[in-house]
């Protein structure tokens, strides 16, 4: 009988700490939702977007919300052939979007998992101002065979700004003097 004093004692204090962290939740979602509740950064693709554009409340992202602003028309626009083929036919499936795309990785990460690996990584699209690999690749023997390296501006200027070391066969290297850090801001 001597110890219902301390069991009293100790469930008012969890009782209380339990109402204060439930407290700081609430407040914390109210006035800090993303820093509170985001798993990591966006990548490049999705820096503006806001959590609602992808999320439903409590239920993750949704494939519905993807093809919002990734639909059959803007993959027609966008995309080779075969891509926006294989995206139709995902959409016709309702495969979900996150089977092949990840996100809150941060802004250099891959967001494609499979067959549409970007060798050089993102570093390359940041460097470049470049939004497609086609920018300095043809595809026109399909993704399957290697591209073909084009020459024009883009090219030229990565090629030039590495004195020497940007050049043809050398660029997939990039992260081996080009480490992440200071990636963001343009240095190393």
């Amino acid at each position: 009988m001597r110890f219902f004093p301390f069991l009293h004692r100790t469930a008012a204090t969890a009782a209380m700490v339990l109402l204060l962290l439930l407290a700081w939740l609430v407040w914390g979602t109210l006035k800090y939702p993303e820093s509170l509740w985001a798993p990591g950064d966006l990548s490049r693709f999705h820096a503006e977007t806001a959590c609602n554009d992808c999320h439903r409340p409590f239920q993750g992202a949704s494939s519905e919300k993807c093809i919002v602003c990734h639909n059959e028309k803007r993959f027609s626009e966008g995309s080779n052939p075969a891509v926006s083929a294989f995206h139709r036919k995902a959409i016709d499936e309702r495969t979900s979007c996150a089977d092949c795309h990840t996100e809150h990785r941060g802004v250099l990460a891959r967001i494609t998992y499979g067959t549409m690996i970007n060798p050089h990584g993102e570093f390359v699209f940041r460097a470049t101002g470049a939004d497609s690999c086609t920018a300095c690749h043809d595809f026109s023997a399909g993704r399957e065979s290697d591209s073909f390296v084009l020459d024009n501006a883009v090219v030229r200027r990565l090629m030039a700004a590495g004195e020497g070391a940007h050049r043809r066969g050398k660029m997939a290297d990039c992260l081996v003097c080009h480490g992440s850090p200071g990636i963001d801001d343009g240095e190393d």
